[in-house]
């Protein structure tokens, strides 16, 4: 079993690009900077790819979040550690993750299309 994730940034119109997953962690970790996000926030979609043997990959979570990136272009760690802390729990109805977005089935279906 093999587990991939592709990135998707979402513009202000609601346009879906592809971003490198080796280019955002080398941001995340103030390796190289991606120059075309300095000062940004960004909306950020992941999807998890899971791979079993020849079949194709099967789609198995879908996420979002805010990911905010200083005047380098280096994202900002503490903010994404915020994105990611909790995510694993049931805090309540009431929680909320202002780092956080959830895709709705338009934001999934471009995600889709992307994916191919």
């Amino acid at each position: 079993m093999e587990i991939d994730i592709r990135l998707f940034v979402f513009d202000d119109e609601g346009k879906v690009f592809p971003l490198d997953k080796k280019r955002f962690d080398a941001a995340a970790e103030h390796r190289e900077p991606l120059t075309e996000y300095k000062g940004q926030c960004i909306k950020l979609a992941g999807a998890m790819l899971l791979r079993q043997g020849e079949q194709p990959p099967t789609v198995e979570e879908i996420y979002g979040q805010y990911v905010y990136f200083d005047d380098e272009g280096f994202v900002d760690e503490e903010k994404l550690a915020a994105a990611t802390r909790h995510t694993d729990k049931d805090l309540g109805r009431d929680y909320h993750n202002e780092f956080l977005w959830v895709p709705d089935e338009a934001d999934i279906a471009k995600i889709m299309a992307a994916l191919g």
